[in-house]
């Protein structure tokens, strides 16, 4: 048997496959980034989606196992120690292996294993991958200084656009009231930005939905969702797909998997400038027991 998860700021999915990649169990939990969550929260979800997915089955039978993470291998010491301790915590008498969350979204999309990703959930990045690992990657820069197109900045733009309204820069906007509601608060500038730096900044990724929603009836929210379009499209656009003679582009990330306007835009955009076929990551964490399965 086989272990994989994909272990994201939002949330933790596990998966149990046999050897031929039949699921046998599934498991999920809350967000085990440790970066935004902290090691220790990491190690008890991933703890608590593995033994999900393990159900009945003996941990002893795991031959291998994965473990999808934004950062992968670069996190650190203090990570990998954490994870050989979960493996132990829970019986299993193999190391999780750990890899980039873009390599797991990768083969959970492709069928070859060689080609380029786009992801956008509460990160985002571009990959160009040969034999199943990275050989490239665009940005993936984390929420302070890159993650172009992703779920913070798409989030992040939209409080900008809500202050800048209350204010008097900027243009009117419905996601006054979706945003304000969202945080909890009132539409004045004090309290909004108070209850922004109330809570951790990754938490500005759930106002994304929001603002794709409103993408057919409100200006400044489609500009917001055609900018993060734009911003991914670049990133591929870095790779040189055409260039390497690539046909396929998977698709992965919350934000991309949903059916709305921002995947329709980056879908439509990976045919029309590079002519590529778009093919989705629909689950991280069958993508790191394929992994397990055949590194």
């Amino acid at each position: 048997m086989y272990l994989g998860a994909d272990a994201g700021g939002s949330n933790t999915r596990a998966v149990l496959v046999d050897a031929n990649g039949e699921v046998l169990g599934t498991g999920k939990a809350a967000g085990a980034n440790p970066v935004v969550h902290g090691i220790e929260h990491a190690g008890q979800q991933l703890a608590a989606a593995f033994r999900q997915a393990l159900g009945d089955h003996s941990p002893s039978g795991v031959a291998a196992a994965v473990i999808g993470l934004a950062g992968g291998p670069t996190a650190g010491r203090p990570l990998v120690n954490e994870v050989k301790r979960v493996a132990t915590e829970i019986g299993l008498k193999v190391a999780p292996r750990v890899l980039s969350d873009a390599e797991v979204a990768f083969a959970a999309g492709s069928p070859v294993p060689d080609g380029v990703l786009v992801m956008s959930g509460t990160g985002a990045a571009a990959a160009e991958l040969r034999d199943w690992r990275i050989k490239r990657h665009i940005d993936g820069n984390g929420w302070l200084v890159g993650d172009e197109g992703s779920g913070f900045w798409i989030g992040r733009q939209a409080v900008r656009a809500v202050l800048r309204m209350l204010d008097g820069r900027g243009r009117p906007t419905k996601l006054v009231d979706l945003v304000t509601y969202a945080l909890a608060t009132e539409p004045d500038t004090s309290a909004i930005e108070a209850a922004v730096y109330r809570e951790p900044p990754v938490r500005l990724a759930t106002l994304a939905p929001l603002v794709t929603g409103l993408y057919a009836d409100d200006s400044v929210a489609a500009e917001i969702v055609t900018e993060a379009a734009e911003l991914l499209l670049a990133s591929v656009d870095a790779l040189d797909p055409v260039g390497a003679g690539y046909h396929d582009v998977v698709l992965g990330g919350g934000l991309l998997l949903a059916d709305g306007p921002l995947r329709a835009l980056v879908a439509g955009g990976m045919a029309d400038r590079f002519g590529l076929t778009a093919r989705f990551a629909e689950d991280g964490a069958v993508g790191a027991a394929k992994l397990a399965r055949i590194l």
